[in-house]
């Protein structure tokens, strides 16, 4: 399997947006990025660790990253291997015995970022998912297939709050067919 690696950026608060957050994950040459949507929860855990304000070395992250530490030599790497209904499909994968666990993105991500543990993407994803990395963006692009189906429904209703009826459209299609793909 063909994957690059990512580094992780930052998070960027959606302004006027429903409680959520971007992580912002670059390739090696800061020429691509993706954006995984987050909450405001996920949102306050990365920001205990960018701050450097508080001593999160007794928090479950930290300690788990501990223990993996002490298991003697264990190497873990994330990798990041689909995108389904709005979801990053994202696993834990011990890089000794290719035994691999799911794990939410976000989570991963944060794991990631603690323990120094490489993040990767499968290849033909990162070429789907990604847009241009710019480092002062005014506005960060995320794919429609990146929003989970309240996001959908969400932004479709504000599409159609703000007469923009062919957006509105688009989010309507992309509903139609995430249902259609639960029914078969």
């Amino acid at each position: 399997m063909r994957k690059i690696q990512l580094i992780f950026q930052g998070v960027s608060e959606i302004v006027e947006g429903p409680e959520l957050a971007l992580l912002v994950l670059t390739d090696q040459m800061k020429e691509r990025q993706i954006s995984i949507v987050i909450d405001k929860h996920m949102e306050y855990q990365f920001g205990l660790r960018m701050g450097h304000k508080v001593n999160t070395d007794r928090l479950l992250p930290e300690v788990l990253t501990n223990v993996a530490k002490q298991q003697g030599g264990m190497r873990f790497e994330v990798l990041i291997s689909d995108v389904i209904n709005g979801e990053y499909r994202c696993m834990l994968v011990n890089e000794t015995t290719f035994e691999s666990l799911p794990m939410r993105a976000s989570d991963a991500i944060l794991f990631a970022t603690i323990s120094n543990t490489p993040i990767y993407i499968e290849y033909n994803l990162m070429m789907r998912q990604s847009v241009r990395y710019s480092a002062n963006p005014r506005g960060l692009a995320i794919p429609i297939n990146a929003l989970n189906d309240e996001m959908l429904n969400k932004a479709m209703q504000k599409a159609i709050d703000d007469e923009d009826y062919e957006q509105a459209s688009y989010l309507r299609d992309e509903i139609n067919k995430r249902k259609k793909k639960k029914e078969e």
